[in-house]
């Protein structure tokens, strides 16, 4: 479930079942520590972000940015950050169009369409990540998240929004947003130095270059090479449960908690 703060209406992360993708109401930490209480008015706004929630995965099933831009106006000005329509409404709806896929609802030109149509929505809503191959730290310093798809995941836009999320969080969270060779993605830990590698996985089948990266980064001295952590669809859907030198996250925004 998708768990939003019915007071600040901040996307707070998502909560058992995660397979059950409905809008929930409760409280972030920030509006708990002012004491405040959920109202029946709350629970109102949560219903608004379920109707929001509705009525652009209808959109983007039609191929419709005319209406997606109507509907993500309406929740501006019902006070929702564009960052959380990202994090909170997009993202889960890149999950669900993966769902309809696999269960034979949708052909796969048709997923491509909707992950199209959710690439434009990010332009719409106009926010930007700095490109990964500028960023470069001293040699004391670390970045916290460096973000990758596993070998032969080819969708990026859920490790560009997550990237963006984290980094409103108040992280240096970098997305690479092209594929990339296990060479290559150790110049660039050496470069970037983060303290976490997040691996994106969409398929059980690509465990075995998931393993290759954590081997490859493993030989690593110690004072470069970041913890490694595995989620995406593969792991949030259970379809794998163990992977020797990582840690399994079905719940990415675990993250920022």
């Amino acid at each position: 479930m998708l768990s939003w703060c019915s007071y600040c209406q901040q996307f707070v992360g998502e909560i058992p079942p995660y397979a059950d993708l409905i809008i929930t109401h409760s409280i972030c930490g920030a509006c708990e520590d002012k004491a405040l209480k959920l109202t029946e008015a709350d629970i109102t706004r949560a219903l608004k972000l379920q109707a929001i929630q509705s009525q652009l995965f209808e959109a983007g099933q039609r191929g419709d940015l005319n209406a997606a831009r109507r509907i993500i106006e309406t929740s501006r000005r019902a006070g929702t950050r564009e960052i959380d329509i990202l994090m909170g409404i997009i993202a889960p709806m890149l999950y669900q169009i993966g769902e309809d896929w696999k269960r034979g609802a949708i052909t796969v030109a048709e997923e491509h369409r909707f992950t199209a149509f959710c690439e434009k929505i990010l332009d719409i809503l106009t926010v930007k990540s700095p490109p990964v191959a500028l960023v470069n730290v001293d040699r004391e310093a670390r970045n916290d998240i460096l973000l990758i798809n596993a070998p032969g995941n080819r969708h990026t836009l859920a490790v560009r929004i997550l990237a963006l999320w984290l980094s409103d969080k108040g992280m240096s969270a970098y997305a690479v947003e092209h594929a990339l060779d296990v060479g290559e993605l150790i110049e660039i830990i050496c470069r970037m130095r983060p303290r976490t590698l997040l691996i994106s996985m969409a398929l059980a089948e690509q465990v075995s270059g998931v393993t290759a990266i954590i081997e490859r980064v493993a030989d690593l001295p110690e004072p470069l090479r970041p913890q490694i952590m595995v989620g995406g669809y593969a792991v949030k859907q259970g379809l794998v449960f163990q992977i020797p030198g990582a840690r399994l996250l079905a719940d990415v925004s675990a993250f920022a908690t």
